[in-house]
């Protein structure tokens, strides 16, 4: 059988409708996932968009502190 593949953006609340409708067409779906995502073992699942800034933010430095003993960090929290 000779396939294409696309990207689709719809809402959310026409997933059901596009899911009933490949059914019937005979079509596969699948979730489209980030390049740059993140798979977690323990879930199985991609980590969602605020995990993934929340990685990329702490890579930068961004709301990053350093302290020099332990002491320095609690009294800074």
């Amino acid at each position: 059988m000779n396939t294409a593949v696309y990207n689709v953006g719809l809402p959310k609340s026409d997933l059901p409708f596009m899911q009933k409708l490949a059914k019937r067409m005979g079509w596969t779906l699948s979730e489209a996932v980030p390049g740059d995502a993140l798979f977690d073992p323990e879930s199985g699942e991609y980590l969602n968009a605020e995990t993934m800034r929340a990685i990329r933010d702490a890579e930068a430095g961004v709301g990053v502190r350093q302290a020099e003993s332990i002491d320095e960090l609690i009294s800074a929290l």
